[in-house]
């Protein structure tokens, strides 16, 4: 795929997010999640769909998706999807679930120190939530 293409599908996207139409544009996300883009590309992608996901409120798929993206982004040393799992397994009230998560991603050499900071953050609200 070329940037041209690339380009106008994502403004297809974002025109199907700014509608509100989630099931469109989870047929978007995935289909575009499935082609030959740069792994990174996809693990954005796989967030977005996620988050469709959980505005409707398909809290499996959503999960999935965050861990397709996260396995997409884990070779390259990122963790946002990973980060999102958490914040979204919290909300789901999964604190144990959620804690893990950023446990593991306080381990990661490559996290800087203003993440850390936000995942110890994060692990001490969890505490606190009822």
């Amino acid at each position: 795929m070329d940037f041209d293409d690339f380009r106008g599908r994502v403004e297809r996207i974002d025109k199907l997010a700014a509608s509100g139409d989630d099931r469109a544009l989870l047929s978007e996300l995935n289909g575009l999640a499935e082609s030959d883009l740069p792994d990174l590309d996809r693990a954005r992608l796989l967030c977005q769909a996620a988050q469709a996901h959980e505005r409707l409120g398909e809290a499996d798929r959503a999960l999935a998706a965050y861990d397709r993206a996260a396995a997409l982004e884990t070779p390259h040393r990122r963790f946002q999807a990973a980060f999102r799992k958490s914040d979204y397994l919290m909300r789901l009230g999964r604190k144990d679930e959620s804690r893990d998560i950023l446990k593991s991603l306080l381990e990661r050499p490559e996290a800087t120190l203003s993440e850390r900071h936000s995942f110890e953050a994060r692990i001490k609200l969890l505490r606190r939530v009822a």
